[in-house]
């Protein structure tokens, strides 16, 4: 490969290709959410969809049978595609491909066992109970197709070729989704929802699999299953295993703490507020998770230089990103939900602010989790996750029993403080040998004139357009949003102009390419 040609993950204009497929997907995606969130919860109610939803998260827990690996073999895909190391990718994927096919086994056996009690076990108020333990049957098998599916995703993501991903990913998303509405609006309840949703996840591992089969390179066939190289996947996996864990105590667990102390009805407004918290997260991570195989890379050819500079400018980035749109849902937030919802369920509008706040002190640590992740140092990680989320767990159950659904929210903040935002930085800081003076000014100074930019703007518009007592939904809610957007786009113009004054390099690569444009000329 020639040098005006680099591999795809370290070429930028592929990198950038992953990057507008990524956010097309979901751009797309949270067009589709909406709409589908809005009929399940109209069609179904608010307990069954709230049933719907602890069960998703019920069965989503079994995906700590992973262990870890299929990050792993994410990063070691980038590391062995660095090397050319073909006959060790093969073998890496054919052992991870047995791996797989013996957790979704174990996922189907636990749901089978487990089935029969779920009505016990959740809070169901006044929804009935007899068709909780066949759905949960039946997204138990999505889940262990999704194991399967695992394999093909770390072969396109490993390899820096996220675009085909996402181009999988939405096409499965909107299979799934359309299933799902007219299943809902047929009168297919919970277990017609199930087999929906299985039905989209075997259509995605269908689809990956030829797309990966169909690749050129021969290293994506073949291989043998290997020991050793399962010893290294569990090792590594492992690792990444206990943080999911601590991920998974600590946020995943909300919906069922609601549901098992509080009526399943009340985990409605706390899931429809994590949408849009979810959404934030997913503009602010979308692109920068497309670096983990990037960091991966740089390690293998040991280039620490671009390394801090990429970190910095993610958690910039992201932060850029979330802080003006969770200062316009503070402003307008309450007639953007009506106007999603019609009904919406009570006590959603804090919650979401609540959440978004989280969301946003939680990127810089996220971010730490992709560098250490994709350079194979995420032993610190363990330590600290476990910590955090033994704070963070009782905190959620204590002010859920305190504050009712807004409780995991509040009990979530402290933790998140202390560890994504303070501790992991310092410890990623550390590794790139870079002073936390130079983390601080280049990732999180730029961003005060950002938020107070669409801070500002928020406030002078609602001070220019305030609600008016007698506007019909549509009315509000058009006005909502416009105000909104002015907000957000108001700061984000702040945010590019920063970037030229922030990035010379940019200005003077720019200058460079127009004068040997005119020479050549």
């Amino acid at each position: 490969m020639s040098e005006e040609e680099p591999p795809a993950n370290v070429n930028r204009r592929q990198f950038a290709l992953n990057a507008v497929s990524s956010y097309a997907n979901l751009i797309l995606g949270v067009i589709l959410g909406l709409l589908v969130t809005r009929v399940l919860l109209r069609h179904l109610g608010p307990g069954a969809f709230g049933l719907w939803v602890v069960l998703v998260n019920m069965v989503a827990y079994l995906g700590l049978l992973d262990a870890g690996v299929s990050t792993a073999a994410v990063q070691r895909v980038a590391r062995l595609s660095a090397l050319g190391d073909n006959e060790g990718l093969a073998n890496l994927l054919r052992t991870a491909s047995a791996f797989f096919a013996v957790s979704g086994f174990l996922a189907v056996a636990i749901v089978v066992v487990v089935a029969p009690f779920v009505s016990s076990i959740v809070h169901l108020g006044d929804v009935s109970g007899t068709v909780a333990g066949p759905t949960l049957i039946i997204l138990g098998v999505a889940m262990a197709t999704r194991f399967l599916a695992s394999v093909p995703a770390a072969v396109l993501f490993g390899s820096g070729r996220s675009d085909r991903q996402a181009q999988i990913g939405l096409a499965t998303m909107v299979v799934t989704q359309v299933a799902q509405v007219v299943v809902v609006l047929a009168g297919g309840g919970l277990v017609g929802l199930g087999a929906a949703t299985l039905a989209g996840v075997v259509f995605g591992y269908v689809v990956s699999f030829v797309v990966v089969r169909s690749m050129g390179d021969g290293a994506f066939r073949g291989g043998h299953f290997d020991r050793a190289v399962l010893g290294d996947l569990l090792r590594f996996g492992s690792r990444n295993m206990v943080v999911a864990v601590g991920g998974t105590i600590s946020y995943s667990l909300d919906t069922v703490i609601i549901g098992i102390i509080l009526p399943v009805a009340q985990v409605a407004p706390y899931d429809v507020a994590l949408s849009t918290a979810n959404l934030t997260r997913n503009l602010t991570t979308q692109g920068t998770d497309l670096l983990m195989p990037t960091y991966a890379h740089l390690a293998a050819t040991e280039d620490p230089t671009r390394q801090a500079r990429l970190f910095n400018r993610s958690v910039l980035g992201g932060l850029t990103i979330a802080a003006p749109i969770i200062i316009a849902l503070a402003a307008f937030g309450q007639d953007i939900l009506t106007l999603w919802l019609g009904n919406v369920p009570p006590k959603t509008y804090p919650i979401m602010i609540a959440l978004g706040l989280v969301i946003m002190l939680q990127l810089p640590g996220h971010q730490c989790f992709v560098y250490l992740t994709g350079i194979g140092r995420n032993q610190i990680l363990v330590r600290l996750a476990l910590v955090s989320a033994a704070i963070n767990f009782a905190g959620s159950i204590a002010f859920t029993y305190w504050l009712g659904p807004i409780g995991p929210a509040i009990g979530s903040l402290p933790a998140v403080v202390v560890f994504d935002f303070i501790v992991l930085p310092a410890v990623v800081a550390r590794y790139l040998s870079m002073p936390i003076g130079r983390y601080v000014r280049d990732a999180l100074l730029p961003v005060l004139p950002v938020a107070a930019a669409g801070g500002l703007v928020a406030i002078g518009l609602l001070e220019l357009f305030p609600a008016q007592s007698g506007a019909s939904v549509l009315q509000a809610g058009v006005r909502a949003v416009l105000c909104a957007s002015a907000s957000v786009g108001a700061a984000w113009g702040v945010a590019l102009v920063m970037l030229g004054r922030l990035e010379p390099e940019i200005q003077a690569s720019l200058i460079a390419r127009l004068r040997r444009g005119r020479s050549a000329g």
